[in-house]
C-alpha cells in the first residue's frame, strides 16, 4: 500500500486507532491491516514510534507484529 496524502492522514507512517489502541505501519500495510475501516474520529496519526508506545499502542499483527506497549519493534 501506499502513504495516505490526505486528511486526516497527511502522510504520515503510522496509523493508530486510538480505541483499540492498535498501530499501523502503512509502509508495510497488508489488506488484512483495514485501515480504511478506522472511524476518522478514531484516528490518530504518529510520525516515529516513540509517542504510541508511551500511548500503550501495541503493534497490528499484520503490519507490526513485533511492536509492543512501551517498548519498540
Amino acid at each position: 500500500m501506499a502513504r495516505r496524502l490526505n486528511a486526516p492522514y497527511f502522510g504520515k507512517r503510522y496509523i493508530g486507532d486510538s480505541e483499540t489502541k492498535i498501530l499501523h505501519d502503512v509502509d508495510k500495510e497488508t489488506p488484512s491491516c483495514r485501515i480504511d475501516t478506522i472511524p476518522r474520529a478514531r484516528i490518530q496519526m504518529f510520525e516515529w514510534l516513540s509517542i504510541p508506545s508511551e500511548m500503550n499502542y501495541s503493534g497490528c499483527q499484520f503490519c507490526m507484529p513485533g511492536f509492543k506497549a512501551g517498548g519498540k519493534s
